[in-house]
């Protein structure tokens, strides 16, 4: 067991640095305080997760082949297989201690969209994905955003970045209005306009905050 004498605790994970100060520890040593051995817990999530993920992939197989050797095709299989795999991604970034919970809110709307976009074209791809789900996507991040704002209002000009990002994701479904493959606009036409009215509320009614976070990501 080694002992840190600025943090005055003894660590019972086999390292060479302390978790908390990054110093460098010395053998032996009683402080009374220990900082918890988290190695053990650690390798067993991740032994957990190495089993879902080859259990998620013979799955995948399984379906595979058996659609295979059917005369149904590939439909139910692809259907099937995706799904198992959208489920493996949301619990392999659910279960990453190192992934943010921002990180973990966006992948998961952006990955169910996917799923969805896929379903949409192995049925036949007839639009809906672009006509209700995009919009659908973009109002949800949105709500999202000013969730997480007010949530962590102490660094909310941090979220601008996003908004921006929400901004240009607000303008694919308007290109594919006027390439005709959305026929549906209005939803999308409001979905735009939802982000760049939140990320307009946000530069005026963040004002100095707002504009000092605009220099700062892009050199302005």
């Amino acid at each position: 067991m080694s002992k840190c004498h600025h943090c005055q605790i003894e660590i019972k994970d086999r390292t060479e640095t302390c978790p908390l100060c990054q110093g460098v520890l010395e053998l032996g040593g009683e402080t009374g305080q220990f900082y918890p051995d988290i190695s053990a817990k650690r390798k067993q999530m991740g032994l957990f997760r190495r089993i879902i993920s080859f259990l998620s992939v013979l799955a995948i197989t399984l379906c595979l082949y058996i659609d295979y050797h059917t005369e149904n095709g590939f439909d139910w299989s692809l259907i099937a297989s995706a799904s198992i795999l959208l489920g493996l991604l949301w619990f392999l970034t659910l279960t990453n201690p190192y992934r943010g919970y921002r990180g973990r809110i966006f992948f998961i709307i952006c990955s169910g969209f996917a799923y969805l976009f896929f379903l949409d074209y192995i049925s036949g791809f007839s639009g809906w994905s672009f006509n209700y789900v995009l919009p659908g996507v973009i109002f949800l991040v949105n709500f999202v955003l000013i969730f997480l704002m007010i949530y962590n209002h102490r660094c909310w000009e941090s979220y601008m970045i996003y908004q921006i990002g929400c901004v240009l994701i607000g303008a694919i479904p308007i290109v594919l209005i006027y390439v005709g493959i959305v026929h549906h606009p209005i939803l999308s036409e409001l979905a735009f306009g939802s982000s760049v009215l939140l990320f307009v509320g946000t530069l005026i009614l963040g004002g100095q905050a707002a504009r000092m976070e605009l220099q700062r990501r892009f050199f302005i």
